[in-house]
């Protein structure tokens, strides 16, 4: 159970991040302050503006992809706000819920992507996801041996 809790994490937090997880740790130190106040729980993604630019500079997007790529963004983030505030939510649910988001804005976003597009992209959440990883590992205690 713990490895499923951990896996669902790691693939919602590289699906709700995208392609903004290296974004993350670049601006990290310009941004962390701000987003620790909205998010004290955790980190937060960071807002569809700058998702879409980050992924307009990396996959080398048009004006015409950029215009159905943002309110992809926009809405997902919009959705993800409404499941962080209904309280009615157990958090199993929750996080089935966010990951299906996820997984459903990620299909969209690809569908809008080149080929090269999507390669790249999926080589993005792949360095992300390693990257996530890599902070669990050094941040997460163990408490018991896993099972």
């Amino acid at each position: 159970m713990n490895r499923l809790s951990r896996f669902a994490a790691l693939t919602l937090g590289l699906a709700i991040a995208g392609a903004a997880g290296a974004q993350a740790q670049e601006s990290n130190s310009a941004t962390a302050p701000e987003h620790a106040m909205q998010q004290p729980q955790g980190r937060r993604a960071p807002d569809p503006q700058q998702q879409l630019q980050h992924l307009t500079k990396q996959l080398q997007l048009s004006a015409d992809q950029q215009a159905k790529i943002g309110p992809i963004l926009q809405q997902r983030d919009q959705q993800i706000q409404a499941l962080r505030a209904d309280s009615s939510l157990s958090q199993a649910d929750r996080r089935a819920k966010l990951m299906s988001l996820a997984q459903d804005s990620s299909k969209q976003i690809d569908a809008v992507l080149t080929n090269a597009q999507r390669d790249q992209m999926k080589a993005m959440r792949e360095k992300a996801m390693e990257h996530m990883q890599e902070r669990r590992g050094q941040h997460v205690p163990s408490s018991s041996s896993s099972s």
